[in-house]
């Protein structure tokens, strides 16, 4: 990305020889990699999609093979850029997580891109491959597993182009959320949306810290609030399934499409380059956090736990 180019729908180009058509817009991710995670669905799948659009090499992390790869063929349809491929990861499962990242290394050694996208909203405790909480492991250990992994491509990218940026998607359910460092997996006792507006609030303090720890590396960390979404994070929720409530839904929620505007304009305006430690809405503007996020002491607390649990980011 450089300073001066075309933002999305903008026209961009200058006249060639006398009588030739003017050149052909260059992309604003020309040569950028970029990694989504939940990518074959929902937000996840639009925000490929408008980052294949703006020209990115999009590797798409999918959990399940088949319906990853009708995702990137959707992708590539949707945005005429054939450039997007699949890495497939369980991120319920550590060792799944650090594959996934030795593949990605393996065909990109800088990634330029980062967004933390998947998320599980789970009414009933269940636990991960490790024995995991698995919404803690899904929404929140995942991306800081993944960013642990994928560090040194990230390093390496910033120090070929001047930048690299990780982006989470958090939600304003954050503001509800409490970080229980008594009983962080919810084992004596779990209530499903406690534990989801938990990991929305860690998915903000790990930002925060993320920030400070990787401050004048070139590498930005952002989160991102989408605004109220109608995606498949719902679909264990009673309310949402009677198909007779649909179109209530339907009006007041966004679209996958809609809510993907706030992760890609964070992965790629250069009105964002070198902005870091913030939370951000679909139009890049600053959005205010829960008071809990500016705690310093709870950050590095979250930070030194999931070290623990994952072996990662110490």
């Amino acid at each position: 990305m450089r300073d001066g180019r075309a933002g999305e729908g903008e026209s961009y180009g200058r006249v060639g020889a006398a009588g030739s058509p003017p050149a052909p817009p260059p992309s604003l991710l020309d040569g950028r990699v970029c990694v989504v995670t939940g990518a074959n669905r929902g937000i996840g799948r639009a925000t490929a999609a408008g980052l294949a659009r703006l020209g990115a090499t999009v590797v798409m992390v999918v959990r399940d093979a088949r319906l990853g790869a009708a995702a990137r063929d959707e992708v590539r349809r949707a945005s005429g850029n054939e450039r997007a491929a699949l890495a497939v990861a369980d991120l319920a499962s550590f060792a799944s997580i650090r594959a996934a990242a030795a593949d990605v290394v393996a065909r990109h050694p800088a990634v330029h891109v980062l967004v933390h996208n998947a998320g599980v909203n789970l009414a009933r405790r269940a636990t991960s491959a490790d024995g995991i909480e698995t919404t803690l492991a899904v929404n929140h250990l995942a991306p800081f597993l993944l960013t642990d992994a994928l560090l040194p491509a990230l390093r390496r990218a910033a120090a070929e182009s001047g930048e690299a940026r990780v982006v989470t998607v958090t939600s304003m359910f954050a503001h509800f959320g409490r970080i229980a460092f008594d009983d962080l997996q919810g084992t004596r006792r779990y209530v499903g949306t406690l534990a989801y507006t938990q990991s929305k609030l860690a998915n903000v303090l790990f930002t925060y810290e993320l920030a400070a720890r990787l401050a004048g590396t070139g590498i930005s960390a952002t989160c991102v609030d989408p605004g109220l979404v109608a995606t498949d994070l719902l679909r264990d929720r009673l309310w949402w399934s009677p198909r007779w409530l649909r179109p209530l839904w339907d009006r007041l929620l966004l679209t996958a499409e809609q809510g993907a505007e706030a992760s890609v304009r964070a992965a790629s305006s250069p009105e964002l380059r070198g902005v870091t430690g913030v939370c951000l809405d679909r139009r890049g503007r600053p959005v205010r956090t829960p008071r809990r996020s500016h705690d310093v002491a709870a950050r590095q607390r979250l930070w030194r736990a999931s070290a623990e649990l994952t072996g990662a980011g110490g």
